[in-house]
């Protein structure tokens, strides 16, 4: 009774302050959106439509946005690995480490590295080292711990090769420095099992499930990959002084993985000397398999041991390579020469390989836009040297009989998975008869193995400048031009600055309104202010050419190309890629990406072979399509080039005796009568020796069709294809007769 007294006189004393708690809860539940009533998970889904003030409050959410929530954390950039062959995953197959000492670095780590290194993908030796360094050693690819605790060695070469190496190789061989590989049929095994089998080969050990180290132990990369994710359990459980059975512990813990005798029906088999002596025991050895089959011989302790061994298993190796060899050859089912492949049969008729006629001075139909021309000088020198090849052997088979004379016939023709073959008909005089007599020899220069060239690296985000010349009449063509410049370039904001060279006849005015490019420098202009930047910038520079009889133009006066690229360079800079282009030149942004990647500072300049289009009206094509009845490759245009100013700078101080420099407009002068064929790329071929000049087809740079007679020389007129021009002819049929009556 006393405490609900008490109770009634706490609340009546209290209401008001209840109340206003009360109320306060309600309202803000009320006008908190993320306050939600109570809904008992087991009611229908029909009671949930119950809830008036619910489906209000989110009704007016919706209606308040109708974008949906975004997040605030921005999405992050791609960024892609150094090399191409980090981001697809391709790997060398072996590394090797070797455990060593300070003592040992200079003797047994040595004669390993002789007889492994020039062999494997990658070789280290690790070591103990003090804080003052006893030797001076005589190998690279040497690392030191500090730590000096035996048992714990296994796993610092495990965590500095997870931490360096764990990307780079398949395959993981761990040694000591009395070991000699066998490095060879090591390699042989890694090249027969699969690098995604858990491989954990070895030794077994006596009455134990790990393998011995001293035997030499090969793991795979994705062992080594669970060994460095627990490698602090490792290490807290390393309580042996046997590093065999420390290691072999921690594999069984990471991967469950024991002792592997064999992967796959391959063995790393090991053998163990009795004998220290091994020049006076080789012999018995010899006989035994066990020992002639090992990977592993152990242990080594003379330095002559082990070059006695790697004389002994490289002897072995080139054995069973002649007997292999002789085995082969047995097995020839007539080919020619022997053991070359096959000449690839043609599945259709469109498929057969072209014989090219060739006498000692020209090569006749060469492609489809060429009759007959001379030998290249490579062309010649190998005829030349395929003759000689061909008259030596006839005449130490027959020196008493036959004369070599002329040469009568000669095809060839080239197979992309055998070489070049050769049919040569050559002339000899019978010294008996004095009649010619004529033989027939067929000649095989098969492929040689493909080797890759080292180059410097590159990358796709270099800033890329294009010299675009403009004369006088190409105000049109210009315009065409930079609308596609904007839409390819500009627009997707790629690093390319734009750099007309403005190309003013003697008496042409060049400045206010009677501007012959006011209309172009406006529209560059705008171009510029519309995308501000200044890695995608529009510029120009104006040249006044010399007065002379006529016009002067990049047609009748080659030598201005060098003119165009002196006075450009200076404005330019040397550190810049510069792309030469003309307002004919169609392109993509893929275009650009390989010129970047083909033209290399000091090392490549890239001189992309163009698709140019066919006259539309005799093709009737809609588009400039790759295509052989819309243009061809011609081979024949070198006037689109990529390179580095500095590269042109050093060959046009060495050309200059040649071709004087151009400092200012005045200079054009100097040049004017120059008979020299204005070609860029001839330049870098003739003076800078030590740069490589490439060309390739480029299928993302295409030249729309104009008429071009300013060069002659020319193998085709880009009319059209012979197909095409023949339908004319016969559909004006009558028109021509009655002109040529």
């Amino acid at each position: 009774m006393i405490l609900l007294k008490l109770s009634r006189k706490m609340i009546s004393s209290n209401f008001y302050l209840l109340l206003g708690i009360l109320l306060g809860v309600c309202i803000s539940c009320y006008l908190d959106s993320t306050c939600r009533p109570y809904r008992d998970p087991k009611l229908k889904e029909e009671t949930l439509d119950l809830q008036p003030v619910t489906r209000k409050r989110i009704s007016q959410k919706i209606i308040h946005s109708n974008k949906p929530p975004t997040s605030s954390k921005e999405p992050e950039k791609l960024v892609r690995p150094h090399y191409i062959s980090t981001e697809l995953s391709i790997r060398d197959k072996l590394f090797v480490g070797v455990l060593t000492s300070e003592d040992k670095i200079n003797t047994q780590a040595v004669y390993i590295n002789k007889t492994v290194t020039h062999l494997v993908d990658k070789v280290k030796f690790f070591i103990t080292v003090h804080n003052k360094m006893r030797h001076t050693f005589n190998l690279t690819g040497i690392v030191g711990f500090t730590d000096s605790r035996s048992r714990y060695r296994p796993f610092q070469m495990i965590k500095y090769v997870g931490d360096t190496f764990m990307q780079g190789y398949d395959y993981y061989f761990f040694m000591n420095d009395f070991n000699y590989l066998n490095v060879r049929e090591l390699k042989q095994l890694v090249g027969k099992v699969s690098a995604s089998n858990d491989v954990y080969l070895g030794t077994p050990v006596d009455d134990g499930s790990y393998c011995n180290l001293d035997a030499g132990i090969l793991i795979s990369n994705s062992v080594l990959r669970a060994l460095r994710a627990n490698l602090d359990w490792c290490i807290n459980n390393a309580v042996s002084d046997d590093s065999s059975e420390n290691l072999g512990r921690c594999v069984y813990y990471s991967t469950k993985l024991e002792c592997q005798a064999s992967v796959k029906g391959r063995f790393l088999s090991s053998y163990k000397l009795k004998h220290f002596q091994l020049e006076k025991h080789l012999q018995p050895l010899s006989k035994r398999k066990e020992f002639n089959r090992a990977v592993v011989v152990y242990p080594i302790l003379q330095a002559k041991d082990f070059h006695i061994l790697n004389a002994y298993f490289s002897r072995r190796r080139l054995e069973e390579l002649q007997s292999e060899i002789a085995d082969l050859s047995k097995g020839l089912n007539g080919t020619w020469p022997p053991g070359q492949r096959v000449a690839a049969k043609p599945a259709t008729r469109f498929d057969v390989l072209p014989q090219l006629y060739f006498n000692s001075t020209h090569l006749f139909f060469p492609d489809d836009f060429t009759n007959i021309r001379p030998h290249t000088t490579a062309d010649y020198l190998d005829v030349q040297k395929v003759i000689k090849a061909i008259t030596d052997k006839v005449l130490y088979d027959n020196s008493e009989t036959f004369q070599y004379r002329r040469l009568v016939n000669g095809y060839r023709r080239f197979d992309l998975s055998r070489g070049m073959d050769y049919t040569i008909d050559l002339g000899f005089r019978n010294l008996q008869t004095g009649k010619e007599v004529i033989k027939r020899f067929e000649v095989c220069k098969p492929l040689g193995k493909v080797e890759f060239v080292p180059a410097p690296y590159v990358t796709e985000n270099v800033r890329a400048t294009i010299l675009l010349p403009v004369e006088e009449t190409d105000g049109d063509l210009a315009q065409e031009f930079l609308n596609n410049y904007e839409k390819v370039i500009m627009r997707r904001r790629d690093k390319v600055m734009l750099m007309l060279v403005l190309m003013y006849q003697s008496s042409s005015p060049s400045k206010g309104n009677s501007d012959i490019f006011a209309t172009l420098k406006q529209r560059a202009t705008k171009l510029s202010n519309k995308y501000h930047s200044d890695e995608m910038r529009i510029v120009w520079v104006s040249i006044r050419l010399p007065a002379v009889n006529g016009t002067m133009t990049l047609g009748n006066c080659k030598v201005l190309n060098f003119a165009m690229v002196d006075l450009a360079m200076r404005k330019i800079g040397t550190d810049a890629l510069v792309l030469v282009l003309d307002v004919h030149a169609d392109f993509t942004p893929e275009f650009l990406n390989r010129v970047r990647m083909n033209t290399i500072s000091n090392f490549q300049v890239f001189s992309p072979i163009p698709f140019r289009q066919y006259n539309p009206n005799v093709t009737h094509a809609d588009a400039l399509d790759v295509k052989k009845t819309v243009g061809h490759f011609d081979r024949d245009e070198y006037k689109y080039i990529a390179f580095y100013g500095k590269d042109y700078v050093t060959a046009r101080k060495k050309a200059q005796d040649e071709i004087p420099i151009v400092r200012t407009d005045n200079d054009i002068a100097k040049i004017v009568g120059n008979t020299h064929s204005g070609n860029i790329y001839e330049l870098f071929l003739k003076y800078l020796e030590n740069i490589h000049c490439m060309r390739a087809t480029e299928k993302d740079l295409r030249v729309k069709y104009h008429e071009d007679m300013s060069n002659g020389d020319r193998s085709n007129l880009f009319v059209g294809t012979k197909l095409q021009l023949a339908k004319i002819i016969l559909d004006f049929q009558n028109v021509i007769d009655v002109i040529y009556k």
